[in-house]
């Protein structure tokens, strides 16, 4: 039999052996990229940039938090695994360039109250992007599915039943750099094939500030940033995420980078298994930019 802690361990022994490979790597020149004349197959960055607030955007990261409201868990360690990926991106036309790219995640979180660290869940993530950069408005369009799974050791140790939670979304999102220090946000999409049966649609909008002052020989730069959904199946009560932290890299856009962050969130619970759950979380972490 395999041991239901194996894939946990492993998952975060990756993000370790993480570390020290973006830390020796030499990131790119953060200057502006000449127009392109020709496809590009696997850039070395994205159109679209992560959003930086949002808990479930693809990323590698690990944080400790501190919930309220939910009986099911105080203190959790929480793991992600996942990246966006481009695999083409268009010559420059007078409207802009395009690009086709990949989004895959996974998010887990670990009881820190129990005796053995339980996983309690898992939510899986994949999505196909199609993407669009005007000189300050990028556009991405994508279509994702996410499933939802009950750790094995929080099965055992309670006795529940893990309830089928998987769906697919169709979003849009527009992002509008205002500033050279703010970016804007905001869009919405529709649930697909939702188990359970989700009211459809959901919106989501936010901002993100980062100081066009820098720190420590320009290798510190403070970012700030809030994030905001409303969903119909939630009655449209906004789901707020508030995140300030500094970016560690050699130029502040690098697109190589740590970050490390503290974290204040209300609304439903962002683990799928207790998505009706609504709590407050806190939270300090670090994640990785490549």
């Amino acid at each position: 039999m395999i041991a239901p802690r194996r894939p946990a361990r492993l998952l975060l022994f990756s993000l370790l052996l993480a570390v020290p490979c973006v830390a020796a790597a030499e990131p790119p020149d953060a200057s502006p990229a000449e127009p392109a004349d020709e496809y590009t197959l696997f850039p070395a960055d994205e159109f679209f940039d992560p959003l930086v607030a949002d808990l479930r955007w693809p990323r590698f990261s690990a944080s400790h938090q501190w919930r309220l409201g939910t009986d099911d868990f105080n203190r959790v360690a929480q793991v992600s695994f996942g990246e966006s990926f481009a695999f083409v991106q268009s010559p420059e036309y007078d409207w802009g360039r395009w690009e086709f790219g990949l989004q895959a995640m996974i998010d887990a979180i670990f009881d820190m109250t129990a005796q053995s660290f339980d996983l309690g869940n898992e939510d899986y993530f994949v999505g196909f992007t199609l993407a669009h950069r005007g000189e300050h408005v990028t556009t991405q369009a994508r279509i994702s599915h996410a499933s939802s799974h009950l750790g094995d050791e929080w099965l055992l140790e309670n006795g529940l039943v893990r309830q089928s939670v998987s769906y697919e979304v169709i979003d849009v999102l527009v992002s509008y750099d205002a500033k050279e220090w703010l970016r804007l946000y905001g869009g919405g999409g529709i649930y697909l094939n939702a188990t359970p049966d989700y009211d459809p649609v959901l919106t989501q909008w936010g901002f993100e500030l980062t100081s066009p002052v820098s720190f420590a020989k320009d290798l510190l730069t403070p970012i700030f940033a809030t994030d905001l959904q409303l969903r119909q199946e939630n009655d449209w009560i906004p789901e707020v995420a508030v995140l300030a932290g500094l970016r560690l890299a050699k130029h502040p856009r690098d697109v190589r980078h740590m970050e490390f962050f503290a974290r204040f969130y209300h609304g439903q619970s962002p683990d799928g298994q207790f998505f009706t759950q609504t709590v407050d979380l806190v939270g300090l972490g670090f994640r990785l930019g490549f």
